[in-house]
């Protein structure tokens, strides 16, 4: 991969080299997807998603000021991208029946007994996210999985530095919350 920045395939692209907007592409369709993911919980629609994004990205290059990151930008692009089509479409909330009450069991196939306790904790965290909104996945999928900074995320979703703390702080508490409940409602199951 070429060790240039953004800023310069950026360049070549607005001088009409089309065919440099694929470096753009390659450095940032992992995280495209992931950001896209983490909002939609649908590969294909993700996928779908960050294709969408790149396309209106590229439309939308000559308008890029250059102020902040262009990874800042366009991360905002997959956001909102994301965010509309999650809106878009009308989905029953996962209930704690949902939650597979064998997963122990299913966990118990691992060949030690700490990657089934960690397939498990996997499991569970996983579930705990997808009952979250997809705002408060989003925020807790940029800062803690792409370990992206407050100010960062403030770029990105346009949320105010200090509300992304209280919202992190309560979907962190929800979270717990879920986790506790699907714990003890595992607990009453194997009883």
């Amino acid at each position: 991969m070429d060790c240039k920045d953004d800023l310069y395939f950026i360049g070549q692209v607005l001088e009409g080299n089309q065919g440099a907007f694929r470096h753009i592409v390659e450095r940032h369709k992992d995280h495209a997807f992931n950001l896209a993911l983490r909002i939609c919980c649908n590969r294909e629609e993700a996928e779908e998603i960050a294709q969408d994004a790149f396309v209106k990205a590229y439309k939308s290059l000559a308008q890029f000021k250059m102020k902040s990151s262009f990874a800042t930008w366009f991360y905002r692009i997959v956001y909102n991208t994301s965010i509309s089509l999650v809106r878009s479409r009308k989905k029953a909330p996962l209930s704690l029946d949902d939650f597979p009450a064998d997963a122990i069991d299913f966990a118990g196939a691992s060949s030690s007994e700490e990657e089934a306790e960690a397939e498990y904790r996997i499991a569970i965290v996983n579930f705990a996210l997808q009952k979250l909104s997809e705002e408060e996945r989003v925020l807790i999928g940029l800062y803690y999985y792409e370990e992206l900074s407050t100010e960062e995320i403030c770029a990105i979703t346009g949320i105010s530095k200090s509300n992304i703390k209280v919202r992190l702080f309560r979907a962190r508490q929800k979270m717990l919350e879920i986790i506790q409940k699907v714990e003890k409602k595992n607990l009453v199951y194997h009883e």
